[in-house]
């Protein structure tokens, strides 16, 4: 494959884990560290092969790394710095002043809604900027999984996404296509039992209803199986790759 090759380049960053897909190229590098900064040596050795295109990239970012807050209702319209500074004092009341360092990104709603907000290492994102223009890469689209994974609901979706991978959950509760709650713990080996349980302690918490209906995607866990669930929820399994594992699973989204 020309690395000036018409296909995109998929790339997926997880926990000790770097994915690459182009065509039908692909490639799983892996290392024993789990942090981000661990990745990007292993990206810049593969990206050294010309194998891969330069022109249209995307990059999926693990939800591990990724710090995900839904901020009070500002009642109303917002420029985009002002979206922004609510988003980042959301964060620095749940993480401190460390907050302030990251870069973010603003998924806008009605003024009677909070605002989405996705946050990731600043100094982390800055070196992943840099390595991939040294490689030559354009057409640069970086997001959280959970951000590219949910644009497959519905419009005015109604109810919960779960997007679960190795060690992680991150949960997104909506009413007519508005995020009204989020939240997102690490996940054990019983994670098929303890999903439940979560699920219907955060409804419980939530400051508005929201239809008990669950949408999980599971990336990397293999077959999911059944989920012991309370009688009044539904539950749903989207469409995934059970033969995928890890950053693998990413990348194909």
């Amino acid at each position: 494959m020309s690395r000036w090759s018409a296909d995109p380049l998929h790339i997926a960053l997880a926990p000790g884990e770097v994915a690459l897909l182009a065509g039908s190229e692909s490639r799983l590098l892996t290392t024993e560290a789990h942090t981000p900064a661990s990745l990007l040596p292993l990206l810049d050795a593969a990206l050294a092969d010309a194998v891969w295109p330069r022109r249209r990239i995307t990059v999926v970012l693990s939800q591990q790394f990724v710090r995900p807050v839904l901020t009070p209702p500002p009642g109303k319209a917002l420029a985009q710095d002002e979206e922004a500074a609510l988003v980042v004092a959301s964060l620095r009341e749940i993480y401190g002043d460390e907050a302030a360092s990251w870069r973010i990104a603003v998924h806008s709603q009605p003024p009677h809604a909070g605002l989405l907000g996705a946050a990731v290492d600043g100094a982390f994102m800055q070196q992943l900027d840099d390595l991939l223009a040294r490689h030559g890469c354009r057409s640069l689209s970086i997001t959280p999984l959970a951000s590219h994974a949910v644009r497959r609901l519905p419009p005015r979706f109604d109810g919960w996404w779960i997007g679960v991978e190795p060690g992680w959950a991150t949960l997104l509760g909506a009413h007519a296509g508005i995020w009204q709650h989020v939240a997102a713990q690490p996940l054990g080996a019983d994670w098929r039992t303890a999903l439940p349980e979560w699920l219907a302690a955060e409804a419980g918490g939530a400051a508005a209803p929201i239809a008990r209906q669950a949408w999980l995607q599971p990336f990397g866990l293999g077959a999911v199986g059944n989920l012991k669930a309370a009688d009044d929820w539904q539950w749903h399994t989207l469409p995934h790759d059970a033969q995928a594992h890890g950053a693998a699973a990413l990348v194909e989204i």
